[in-house]
């Protein structure tokens, strides 16, 4: 597998504990647009002023491509989750999702907090990047 699919897939895990976070502020950006600050103080009157408040297309929360995008990914990597066991899900845990993790994935092993040995639990993070690769439609070329 590429090393650049490998380091989006790994951003992405990463960010998969603040995605509810995200999408929450995408939400509010949706529900309350900023409007631009009128630099004309003082100005007179316009002469032609349009309201082109109906021609701008307001996207809708349903619509938005980018809250879809979130809840997908959120959604593949909580299938990948499903399916695997405990020891991936403790060296997927502390490896990506903790924001200051404690141990690297040889100190999970030499720690005995996974159940296998060093060769395996790299096997079991390999296979869970390719998975969720495979999900998320990341294909190497």
């Amino acid at each position: 597998m590429k090393r650049s699919t490998v380091r989006k897939v790994e951003d992405i895990l990463r960010d998969y504990p603040k995605i509810d976070k995200y999408i929450e502020r995408r939400e509010e950006e949706l529900r309350y647009p900023t409007t631009p600050d009128d630099e004309n103080v003082g100005g007179g009157r316009a002469t032609m002023t349009r309201n082109e408040a109906p021609l701008r297309a307001i996207i809708t929360i349903d619509e938005d491509r980018r809250i879809h995008a979130l809840k997908r990914q959120r959604e593949i990597v909580d299938d990948c989750l499903d399916g695997v066991g405990h020891d991936t899900e403790t060296i997927i845990g502390e490896l990506y999702f903790k924001r200051h993790p404690r141990y690297t994935l040889t100190g999970l092993v030499e720690n005995n907090l996974v159940g296998v040995g060093k060769a395996r639990a790299y096997e079991l993070r390999n296979d869970f990047i390719r998975e969720c690769a495979k999900n998320l439609g990341l294909y190497d070329l």
